[in-house]
């Protein structure tokens, strides 16, 4: 049986049609060259359903960024702030998953090629 955190969700993000908000890159705003790839997919990790991680990926394994949120509640809000129309819904990893984030990057990358 494979360890995991209690509450572990997966949503993807489709194309942006605002304005990117930036939350996890640090001296935002920056050079757009140096900041974090767009994500296109989140991890919402909480250990002990109360607090929260948030972590962004690319299809590709790229690392997108991390916040840290006081609630489940608040990392479902500030993620939706964050991505607005283009955060799908969210996900339950399974159960018999280990890596969530190895899952999380797998996830988004089979659904993009399906988007050809």
């Amino acid at each position: 049986m494979a360890w995991h955190s209690k509450t572990r969700l997966i949503a993807l993000v489709g194309p942006l049609t605002g304005e990117r908000h930036v939350v996890q890159t640090a001296n935002h705003p920056m050079d757009p060259d140096a900041m974090l790839p767009v994500a296109d997919v989140v991890l919402l990790v909480s250990d002990d359903d109360t607090s929260a991680m948030v972590f962004r990926y690319t299809a590709h394994g790229e690392f997108g960024g991390d916040t840290f949120h006081a609630s489940i509640a608040d990392a479902k809000a500030a993620t939706d702030a964050e991505y607005e129309e283009a955060l799908l819904p969210w996900e339950e990893v399974p159960g018999e998953v280990g890596d969530a984030h190895a899952f999380a990057v797998r996830y988004a990358h089979d659904r993009l090629n399906e988007r050809d």
